[in-house]
């Protein structure tokens, strides 16, 4: 089995996993939802550093994208918790 086939086996996996965890557990809240598999995606994703250069340059980039959309998420939910004061 390649690497990449590998990689995306383990990626299908842990957010199959995750996502029927956070089902079974009642979490209603896209916002975690999204978190909890942004982090997965970027430790996998670490994980497989491995792959040639193009693929790290592709994956990088989603990441980066993926990051920027926690953060924005984290920053929203600090700004309501704030202003709920």
């Amino acid at each position: 089995m390649r690497i990449y086939n590998k990689y995306l086996m383990s990626l299908v996996v842990v957010a199959g996993v995750i996502n029927s965890l956070l089902a079974f557990l009642g979490q209603d809240d896209l916002a975690v939802y999204f978190i909890i598999n942004v982090i997965a995606y970027l430790i996998i994703t670490l994980l497989y550093a491995y792959l040639n250069p193009r693929a790290r340059k592709a994956l990088g980039a989603v990441g980066a994208v993926s990051f920027a959309g926690f953060m924005v998420i984290v920053i929203l939910k600090l700004i309501e918790i704030v202003s709920a004061r």
